[in-house]
């Protein structure tokens, strides 16, 4: 450090407020700066990460935990998640820490692999009935959530009752009148409000619905809903609505085996917005949430709760309803 500061005609601590990427506020002009880069360069310098972490209490890195299973990049809605994750972590200049499922593991080890002081702040996705969640909000632990919102932490969500509703109005108008809602058995707070407001808004509309609910994160149809489609009866549904994208897809293949033409016979709408990056032959006609600008915005927030800001206990993104070749 002496050496570097030495070259580029500066103090020590001058050099060090240089090298160590410290934020705005810190009177080190960008030409000193560029300065100090340069002698650091020239002497192959670069500062210890383990060293800067212990003086400045902080070791510019974001933990990011899916709450379930190993992030799975090949999902569009995890790598959504962690596109906007990354782009928020160069923004700041934070590394990004991804944790596993922690398999076999029990909550005290899992939560004390997160809250070990490896992490500055966490961005996950959690179920609101798990008990990891409690245990992070009474943490020192800066946590923000994505995609469902959970009591007691600061969430970063779409605006999944809207969507519900754009989806309803979007099928009535397509003149239908009896429909089913292929719903989750999770506690997902998306879930509950993208139900809830579209079987309020179909009741205003006079439309029927008949909700099921699937067995598993796949999504394919039960001998019940396969029976209740293939029906010849008056009540019949004429749409088969999704609660996300990945269930849509699966009616699509369940709609192919069973004979039924989409949307002749059936139509099949969704809610996430992957569409044609699952299926690419089908434009899947959905409700798209900005996944990645949600996650980003997530990224922001925690950075603003790590510095001691308060910070909205809700953030809400508009959707935008996408008319594809479903329905």
């Amino acid at each position: 450090m002496s050496d570097v500061a030495r070259l580029a005609g500066v103090n020590r601590v001058t050099a060090s407020v240089a090298l160590r990427g410290a934020r705005a506020g810190t009177h080190v002009s960008e030409a000193t700066r560029q300065r100090i880069l340069e002698a650091a360069r020239q002497l192959g310098y670069t500062p210890n990460a383990i060293a800067l972490a212990l003086r400045r209490q902080r070791t510019d890195i974001i933990g990011y935990y899916t709450g379930t299973v190993y992030p799975n990049t090949h999902d569009p809605f995890t790598a959504d998640v962690i596109n906007g994750i990354q782009r928020g972590c160069e923004k700041y200049r934070q590394d990004l820490l991804m944790y596993g499922g922690f398999e076999r593991r029990s909550l005290d080890e899992i939560y004390a692999a997160l809250s070990s002081g490896k992490i500055d702040g966490l961005v996950t996705h959690q179920l609101p009935i798990n008990p990891l969640v409690e245990r992070l909000v009474e943490s020192h632990l800066p946590v923000i959530t994505l995609a469902d919102a959970v009591p007691g932490i600061p969430s970063v969500v779409v605006d999944d009752a809207s969507g519900g509703r754009l989806m309803a109005d979007f099928l009535v108008a397509r003149g239908h009148r009896c429909v089913m809602y292929y719903a989750a058995p999770f506690t997902l707070t998306s879930l509950t409000r993208r139900r809830i407001a579209f079987i309020d808004r179909a009741a205003a509309h006079g439309m029927t619905v008949h909700v099921a609910q699937g067995d598993d994160w796949e999504g394919h149809l039960g001998a019940a809903e396969r029976a209740l489609l293939l029906s010849g009866a008056d009540t019949r549904p004429t749409a088969v609505v999704c609660w996300f994208d990945i269930y849509a897809y699966a009616v699509l293949d369940d709609c192919q085996a069973m004979g039924l033409r989409v949307p002749e016979d059936i139509a099949v709408v969704g809610f996430d917005g992957v569409v044609g990056r699952i299926r690419p032959a089908r434009y899947l006609t959905t409700i798209r949430a900005p996944w990645a600008d949600v996650a980003e915005r997530a990224l922001d927030l925690l950075m603003k709760i790590i510095d001691g800001e308060e910070v909205a206990a809700e953030t809400v993104f508009p959707v935008q309803l996408i008319i594809g070749d479903t329905a």
